[in-house]
């Protein structure tokens, strides 16, 4: 057993957002570890692909993660459609005065960035570390971890859970809400006979959406079906998925000329009933995972990250010890999160429904929302920005 190691602050998981809270508190000046289970540079073979708001963006930038603008694919339009019903949505920058609404991203692409802020800002980053048990008290938190061979037990005033494991479930207070869709997110790449031309589509159909991300001059797609057709389409040649996707799209893009690597993963919704137990406080993936519809996830993580360093930087170091800082957090954070959480759990619900009167409340909503321009600036602003007005935003 190792002696105890004590920080002002121990975030728990390296992906974007606990990489990011990390960079925005050490550039506060604020003491802080950052653990993570694999070795650094590992995840250089993961082909995820990661949509990014115009606003996430900023805040990455902001934080010292160096982006330039050629390992983005940008986004200007976003094309909302129902297959076989009237009524669509066309949200685009010009209308809320921005360069572009959002941009694709390789996983590796943006984890390689922070990974090199972070050594850039000498931010401390314990690699190979696999934390075991977490506990919490009124006046500190402790974590009990193994790297190489060897237990460590990290003591912190405040300890902040930013991955998507099960840490957070022997929390006091916390209970997790979840609910699964049954369904499987089926994603590849797609090249069409026509480039994107910087046009997103979100195709809502009676099987689940259908999402076409701009990437290059490619698509990636991300499909919802449930898991026998997840199973079937991932054996599918390239006539076959055509002839489908044309049935759901129709032919706006033309052929379907190369399909990429198929994987596909489960749909889950999951959420704390509370965001903090006594001085542990939950971010990103460890506070919600949800339906990926509107390209919502990562985002409100960002978000989170961006509200928890404005609560942190409003105290200077020698306050830290104030169980305030969690509450403060957990009420800038609660309308935008659980707006964004029940916004997207509803749009799954109400499209997957075949009532034809319900049908049609929705098309006539869609021709509503994109016929009217102080509607749709509204609706497009709050999925760049979200909903959270308590604070004033970094990158603007």
């Amino acid at each position: 057993m190792q002696p105890l190691s004590h920080y002002p602050i121990v975030i728990i998981g390296a992906g974007p957002v606990g990489m990011l809270a990390a960079l925005m508190l050490q550039q506060q000046g604020k003491s802080v570890l950052l653990l993570e289970a694999r070795a650094a540079g590992s995840r250089l073979t993961d082909q995820r692909t990661l949509a990014l708001s115009y606003h996430s963006i900023q805040i990455f930038r902001h934080a010292g993660v160096e982006l330039p603008d050629d390992v983005f694919t940008f986004i200007q339009k976003v094309h909302v459609s129902r297959q076989h019903h009237f009524g669509r949505v066309l949200l685009s920058a010009q209308d809320i005065n921005l360069p572009y609404l959002g941009a694709t991203i390789d996983y590796v692409k943006l984890v390689q960035a922070c990974e090199q802020a972070l050594t850039k800002l000498r931010v401390p980053v314990q690699w190979q570390t696999k934390v075991e048990k977490i506990h919490t008290s009124p006046h500190w938190a402790s974590i009990q971890c193994q790297s190489q061979l060897q237990t460590h037990i990290f003591t912190a005033q405040w300890l902040i859970l930013a991955e998507g494991g099960n840490l957070a479930a022997d929390l006091p207070d916390i209970q997790i809400r979840s609910y699964d869709y049954q369904q499987q997110a089926l994603v590849s790449t797609l090249k069409f006979e026509f480039s994107n031309q910087s046009v997103a589509y979100e195709r809502f159909t009676l099987n689940g959406p259908l999402a076409l991300l701009p990437y290059a001059n490619d698509f990636r797609l991300v499909w919802t079906c449930t898991p026998q057709e997840a199973k079937q389409r991932q054996q599918m040649d390239l006539d076959t998925m055509d002839q489908q996707l044309q049935t759901v799209l129709g032919n706006r893009l033309g052929r379907l000329c190369q399909i990429g690597n198929v994987a596909t993963f489960p749909l889950q919704l999951r959420q704390l009933s509370r965001v903090y137990s006594q001085r542990v406080i939950c971010i990103g993936n460890a506070a919600q995972t949800m339906h990926p519809v509107a390209a919502q996830g990562l985002n409100l993580g960002v978000r989170d990250a961006e509200t928890l360093s404005v609560v942190f930087g409003s105290f200077d170091i020698a306050r830290l010890d104030n169980d305030i800082l969690a509450r403060n957090y957990a009420q800038a954070r609660a309308y935008d999160a659980n707006a964004v959480v029940g916004f997207t759990h509803a749009l799954v619900q109400l499209f997957d429904h075949a009532h034809s009167g319900l049908a049609y409340g929705q098309s006539l909503g869609m021709s509503i929302l994109g016929a009217i321009p102080a509607f749709r600036q509204s609706f497009t602003k709050q999925l760049v920005y979200g909903l959270n007005s308590s604070f004033t935003n970094f990158a603007e």
